[in-house]
């Protein structure tokens, strides 16, 4: 499937008007097939219904099927307290609790794959910080100021000019769900990088808080490009600009073939039983 520029994609708000982002996501390079969709809200306390989430859902899907087409099952990691992520309360920072389990937090994908949530910029010392949304409200009472999971209670939140993931084996598809992110004028930037670094930018979706709380997909399948580590920066510095929230990061694996000592076993029993077959004939 081709690239998709967010330039190109038109953009549903949530009152049925549509807008199309000043700039576009630079697509990738040959072999590379990039997913983009957002869908803008203007709620600061309500998540954006998921009957309204066409742009993001398509491109998530579109992301899916990539995978599908390459041999390779989705495998998504949303946050959750059943997945053994911890939350910090809306009532704590996260500068002040550094050695909470909520900061920073390793997160876990099957097959032994595992990336850890960083800061690259060396004014902040933590990238990321789990937080709880349950639907109705933040645990405890807190003004989400537009940022909520894409699925389940909880996500990741980064207020940092420099977020980074670092895999622990190079991988070549990921994919995220971003939430409130550039309604403020904060261009994002997404970085990847093994030796030959692509960058790639998504740009704001409005200036003033207009389109708070909106959600965005953006995933990539990068075949012949593989890669370690992935950076997410923003132009604007986060104490005074925006903070995002991130959820349900999803990477592919390749579909295991049948079992090969099963298959080779049983064409074994087969050659044995034919020679048996044709030895009774003989005698």
């Amino acid at each position: 499937m081709a690239a998709v520029a967010a330039a190109t994609v038109p953009i549903a708000m949530a009152h049925g008007a549509s807008v199309t982002p000043r700039e576009g996501t630079i697509p990738g390079e040959a072999g590379s097939n990039v997913f983009f969709g957002v869908d803008i809200s203007g709620s600061n306390s309500m998540p954006l219904p998921q009957k309204m989430r066409v742009n993001s859902t398509g491109a998530y899907n579109g992301f899916k099927a990539a995978l599908l087409a390459n041999n390779m099952f989705a495998d998504t990691v949303g946050f959750e307290e059943s997945e053994g992520f911890a939350h910090l309360p809306w009532d704590q920072t996260a500068g002040d609790n550094l050695a909470h389990p909520a900061v920073d937090p390793l997160v876990q994908f099957q097959n032994g794959i595992q990336a850890q949530v960083t800061s690259s910029d060396p004014e902040f010392p933590l990238g990321g910080v789990v937080r709880r949304y349950n639907g109705m409200g933040t645990d405890p009472p807190h003004d989400p100021e537009g940022r909520y999971p894409s699925s389940g209670e909880q996500y990741l939140s980064s207020g940092t000019e420099r977020l980074r993931i670092e895999f622990n084996t190079p991988i070549d598809s990921f994919g995220f769900y971003g939430i409130d992110v550039g309604d403020f004028g904060a261009t994002l930037t997404i970085t990847l990088a093994n030796g030959d670094v692509k960058l790639f930018k998504i740009p704001p979706v409005s200036e003033d808080g207009e389109a708070t709380g909106s959600v965005m997909f953006w995933g990539i399948v990068a075949n012949e490009s593989p890669f370690s580590s992935i950076t997410f920066g923003s132009d604007m510095a986060p104490i005074t600009g925006d903070t995002f929230a991130f959820d349900d990061f999803t990477i592919g694996h390749i579909i295991p073939l049948p079992n090969a000592f099963g298959l080779g076993t049983m064409g074994l029993v087969c050659l044995t039983g034919a020679s048996a077959f044709r030895r009774r004939r003989i005698s």
